[in-house]
């Protein structure tokens, strides 16, 4: 049977029962509509009648709960649960009737959830699989992606397809000989809102994959800068004054699951002169630096981190 606002409401309002303030059905709905980014029933419905809505939910893979609206139509109804009740409530009902649906707290969230999907996709690709074929590694570091997906820019009437470079960073096998370890990709990342705060889980197309043997030293490669000369090119600083922060141990950057590498951070406030420091704070209003999974690439004698 598809599940509606109805059957979420009625969650609510069983999941409520217990509590000193029960939420009457009538009112679970409006709860339900608000959470979809909708100020009432008859909105939702007007929607739904217009096609800017789906016709049931259990076919949606994706909802980003607009609990800032779910809070404010509480209020409106004279409600007299916690942000937090309400927030657990919804939660439920959702977990209850669409178990097959992820409920996000945000956008951020959303995005961080098609982030793993576009890694995953990435990972599973013919090509890809067939360019790690060619090289001599040991497993599969990270997959990073160059850029920040951004969903919210779909439109009900308008899929949003973000085109970007992608890295497959691969382990070494030392024991072998070095034919390259990074796979450089061009991924196609399709996004397409079902609702105000419905989606589907994006559409992920590799367009190519290469696996980059542009890692010799010979003529016409990128000359080896020191650590110092790194430094110095990202904080726009003299390589003197540089040479104070060398020294700094960066820690890396690593997604919501522990496991999504995304670069690292340098906090330079142990090792920049008060003369220095106050440069930075000036020029960039923090003491600390994040660069991308590349940073030492390129770096003479790098120490890279464990």
């Amino acid at each position: 049977m598809a599940v509606g606002i109805t059957g979420l409401a009625h969650s609510l309002r069983k999941n409520s029962a217990e509590s000193t303030a029960p939420i009457p059905l009538s009112r679970g709905q409006q709860l339900v509509c608000a959470a979809l980014g909708h100020k009432s029933l008859a909105s939702f419905q007007a929607a739904q009648n217009a096609e800017h809505e789906p016709q049931a939910l259990d076919a949606v893979p994706h909802v980003v709960a607009d609990y800032g609206l779910l809070i404010e139509r509480a209020a409106e109804l004279k409600l007299e649960h916690s942000h937090t009740e309400l927030r657990k409530l919804m939660a439920a009902a959702f977990a209850e009737r669409l178990p097959r649906t992820k409920l996000h707290g945000s956008s951020g969230n959303l995005a961080a959830a098609f982030h793993d999907i576009v890694q995953y996709a990435v990972f599973s690709d013919d090509r890809v699989n067939d360019e790690m074929a060619n090289a001599n590694y040991d497993g599969v570091d990270e997959v990073y992606l160059d850029n920040d997906l951004e969903p919210d820019k779909a439109t009900i009437e308008q899929p949003y397809t973000e085109t970007m470079p992608v890295q497959v960073t691969l382990g070494l096998d030392l024991e072998r000989p070095y034919s390259g370890h990074q796979i450089k990709c061009q991924v196609a990342v399709t996004t397409v809102r079902l609702g105000r705060r419905c989606f589907e889980s994006p559409e992920v197309e590799v367009l190519s994959a290469a696996l980059d043997r542009d890692w010799g030293n010979d003529e016409g490669s990128a000359p080896m800068k020191s650590m110092a000369e790194a430094l110095a090119e990202e904080l726009e600083i003299s390589v003197p004054e540089a040479e104070e922060l060398a020294n700094a141990e960066p820690m890396e950057l690593t997604g919501h699951s522990g496991e999504s590498f995304s670069g690292y951070e340098f906090d330079f406030t142990q090792h920049a002169s008060p003369k220095l420091a106050a440069k930075l704070m000036n020029q960039r209003g923090s003491l600390q630096l994040r660069v991308g999974p590349w940073f030492y690439d390129g770096v003479r004698n790098a120490d890279f981190p464990n």
